[in-house]
């Protein structure tokens, strides 16, 4: 790169965000598009003008364009933020069959973001917390999710409403249901999407998840971003490879980006 060619980058505040790449894994097309609004929010939510943090990338014998993918990250973030009606919630973290969100467990073992069907997601706490094999510490347990989560203290009076202390109560099989669906962007080291999917496969032991949705550099951006990471076509070969053991179904989506002259 020249001093000119650097100098303008290093200028650029803004950049087109696309979706460019789309893969299904195992029925995610059937599943999805059974939710077509929550799709289409999806795919409209990461078609935007976003604002990067230019960078020089440089090797022991070039330079060239780079942006920081933490930021990148943060911009992403902030865009399924803004979908309306939203209904995800970030930072979510399973254990034990309960998803915890809102910073109640945080951890580099959780996923992005989640849309979860919070009647069950409570009744599995309610059921840990005072049911067959309850917690020890279970109505601390539960008064802490619920002061970090007041929007949901109406499902969960209602479950304990139910007198059944020391017994777990059943799910009951709803229709319409809100899917159970997990999200993660990732720009980091290739190999960190076979930690992904050990622990998506984790989580669906327990809860039956409807959909990985998996956001991933492909094109430009990748080559924008460091070396080595997880990209649209190494994810989608590592589900090929592998099709027979990820048994979640996946959608993966392929991000790119364009500059305007």
């Amino acid at each position: 790169m020249t001093e000119q060619e650097k100098q303008n980058w290093l200028r650029i505040e803004s950049i087109n965000l696309f979706v460019s790449k789309q893969y299904h894994h195992h029925h995610s097309f059937e599943i999805i598009n059974a939710y077509s609004e929550l799709r289409d929010k999806f795919l409209n939510s990461l078609s935007n003008q976003i604002k990067i943090s230019p960078r020089i990338k440089r090797t022991r014998t070039s330079e060239s364009k780079g942006i920081k993918a933490d930021d990148l990250n943060k911009v992403i973030r902030e865009l399924l933020n803004s979908i309306p009606n939203n209904e995800l919630k970030f930072e979510v973290y399973e254990e034990n069959g309960v998803f915890y969100f809102s910073e109640e467990k945080s951890s580099i073992g959780g996923f992005d973001f989640a849309i979860l069907n919070h009647y069950n997601n409570i009744l599995a706490l309610r059921n840990l917390c005072f049911g067959n094999l309850q917690y020890a510490d279970g109505e601390s347990r539960w008064s802490k999710f619920l002061k970090k989560n007041p929007d949901l203290v109406q499902i969960a009076n209602d479950l304990k409403r139910i007198n059944k202390k020391g017994v777990n109560i059943e799910r009951i099989n709803q229709e319409n249901t809100t899917p159970l669906i997990v999200g993660e962007i990732q720009f980091g080291n290739w190999a960190l999407a076979y930690r992904d999917f050990f622990k998506v496969l984790k989580a669906d032991v327990q809860n039956s998840v409807d959909c990985l949705v998996y956001i991933v550099p492909t094109g430009s951006l990748e080559k924008l971003l460091s070396d080595g990471i997880v990209t649209f076509d190494k994810t989608k070969k590592i589900i090929e490879e592998f099709s027979k053991v990820i048994s979640v179904p996946v959608w993966l989506i392929g991000i790119d980006v364009s500059i305007e002259d």
